[in-house]
């Protein structure tokens, strides 16, 4: 009889407790226990059905967690983009009417080389440059365009934080629907062994194997939140 462990995906879980659901109760009603024996397996396949349920329920919360992730990742990435070029053609603009020198003393590659909130930074110092820059005419338009940029990179980071706060929630809640169940699958096999001592076959019976070949066991563990 073999148990699950935390190793064990999730999915290869839920599949060895629908094995363990479906013996205990065929095994009531093709062997016909006594009575006491028949509601104390019917027991143990409601409370291995309850505790798969819930570790079911979280492992779905948990993916959708997950691809909710996505969009703001991507957002992330395409803004960073967005305000490179943003910055590139002020930079052009500011050439073109000699204010570079004063906007971009070490040029563009300290904005637009980090990413994240080291470039949000750095492009709200640039807004200060270019407010500063009196003597040019437009640097109030470009200022502008800076600023919109630097709040929506900020926005997209913050969507970003808060989409992987809820992810990593969600698999911590997951995490724990997983312990409940093996906890829960351990009491059950220790069960049935009380219920059929010493007869390992009838025990070994109401269990599939923990290891099954790749095709089934692959996990449905989705890819691990990222930035």
């Amino acid at each position: 009889m073999q148990i699950p462990v935390r190793s064990t995906p999730v999915q290869r879980c839920v599949s060895l407790s629908t094995f363990a659901q479906s013996a205990l109760r065929r095994y009531a009603t093709l062997f016909a226990p006594t009575p006491d024996v028949a509601a104390r397996l019917e027991s143990l396949a409601a409370t291995l059905a309850e505790a798969t349920d819930a570790l079911t329920t979280r492992q779905a919360a948990y993916h959708a967690a997950v691809l909710a992730l996505i969009a703001p990742r991507v957002e992330v990435k395409l803004i960073d983009l967005h305000a490179d070029t943003v910055v590139r053609s002020v930079k052009r603009i500011a050439e073109e009417a000699g204010a570079a020198g004063a906007v971009f003393p070490a040029g563009i590659q300290p904005i637009v080389k980090p990413v994240g909130a080291t470039e949000v930074a750095a492009l709200r110092t640039l807004e200060g440059r270019i407010a500063s820059a009196t003597a040019w005419r437009d640097r109030e338009a470009q200022r502008a365009r800076i600023e919109a940029v630097r709040a929506d990179y900020d926005r997209a980071l913050l969507n970003r934080r808060d989409a992987l706060a809820a992810s990593s929630d969600a698999r911590a809640l997951r995490d724990d629907a997983k312990e409940s169940f093996l906890d829960t699958y351990a009491a059950v096999a220790g069960a049935v062994r009380e219920l059929f001592p010493r007869d390992r076959q009838r025990q070994d019976v109401f269990f599939d194997e923990v290891t099954a070949p790749r095709s089934e066991a692959d996990d449905d563990e989705p890819d691990a939140p990222a930035a």
